[in-house]
């Protein structure tokens, strides 16, 4: 069984006390007794918080990390499996620096209390589980995992745009080419443009970067009680984004032997939903490759990610005892943070 879950990766410090104001756990998360603070996390934080926010790229040792990742993990539980096999990422940029700290941080007995009256139970829970594995790889090689395992055998080149990282690969069925591969700035670039050209009108009361992306997703902001239309201001910026930045990192890395054995490249992240973008790459690309955008781009890393922990988990004999364990892909990303998990269950 495989369930996938989509958590805004933003928090901020509360100490109100709700009663019954969500339905369910994702909808009303609130991690008490962390550090002696309380948190509002993704969706309730964006409802109840005033600049609800998380670092760009953040590792480990940060507390925003921390938070998103321990409600991954509650997540994952579902309220039954005390077993956990994570996967998680980071970008190129930052994963050599970064995997160690965050493999540690993974991995052995946690334990997270969470304030379950925002979803209409009575009181604070505690949940106790164990990260037997853990394993932190690339996003880029999470997303190849994912469209590997969905039957893809021939070259690829990969372009995964995400909010804070746009990176690029070229993939065999050998392996990444290294020599193709790159990071560079996501989509907060065009965002950035848009907030940039918004302030020379509008007063726009200290927006978060997250705030001002989901925006800019939605295509409208409420300023000074005016509802602005940011869809032509929106395509406006991801051209500019293309042109001053994907485009040179593609022409940059691939080279034209490259495209002799080449004829696709997914597209993958949350940037793969516009699809203004999806149109850039069509018109610069269409008569030479196939673009493809992989379904729910969003998820494409945390369901590699979850595919790398069912192959990465050591056998277990006793298949009741693997029945009780999940295998989990978390992708913490600066806009969202993807969780999929499978189990043996049916």
């Amino acid at each position: 069984m495989e369930k996938s879950v989509i958590i805004p990766s933003v928090f901020e410090e509360n100490t109100m006390e709700f009663s019954k104001i969500a339905e369910n756990f994702v909808d009303g998360i609130r991690i008490v007794n962390f550090n002696d603070k309380e948190y509002v996390v993704g969706n309730l934080a964006l409802r109840e918080g005033v600049a609800p926010h998380k670092l760009i790229n953040s590792s480990a040792e940060d507390i925003d990390y921390q938070l998103l990742a321990l409600t991954g993990l509650v997540t994952s539980t579902m309220g039954t499996f005390t077993k956990l096999v994570v996967t998680a990422g980071f970008p190129y940029t930052t994963f050599q620096s970064y995997r160690k700290n965050a493999e540690r941080f993974y991995l052995g007995r946690h334990e997270v209390c969470f304030d379950a009256r925002t979803f209409g139970r009575n009181e604070v829970e505690k949940m106790d589980f164990t990260v037997d594995q853990v394993d932190i790889i690339t996003e880029i090689d999470g997303c190849i995992k994912a469209i590997r395992n969905s039957g893809e055998n021939d070259n690829f080149f990969i372009a995964s745009i995400g909010f804070g990282t746009f990176e690029t690969a070229l993939s065999t069925p050998s392996g990444i080419v290294h020599r193709t591969t790159y990071s560079t700035k996501g989509i907060s670039y065009a965002v950035d443009l848009t907030e940039s050209e918004l302030q020379k009108e509008h007063y726009l009361n200290l927006l978060t970067d997250q705030q001002m992306e989901r925006a800019f997703q939605r295509g409208s902001i409420v300023a000074n009680r005016q509802r602005l239309d940011l869809t032509d201001l929106r395509t406006k910026s991801l051209r500019t984004y293309y042109s001053e930045v994907i485009s040179p990192a593609l022409r940059k890395k691939f080279t034209d032997e490259d495209f002799v054995n080449t004829e696709k490249i997914y597209l993958v992240g949350g940037g793969a939903l516009y699809s203004e973008l999806v149109e850039m790459f069509k018109i610069e690309f269409g008569s030479i490759l196939d673009v493809k955008v992989f379904p729910n781009p969003h998820l494409c890393a945390a369901k590699g990610f979850c595919l790398n922990s069912m192959q990465k988990a050591k056998s277990i004999a006793d298949v009741e005892k693997r029945e009780r364990i999940a295998y989990v892909g978390i992708d913490l990303g600066n806009s969202n943070t993807a969780i999929v998990v499978n189990t043996l269950e049916q």
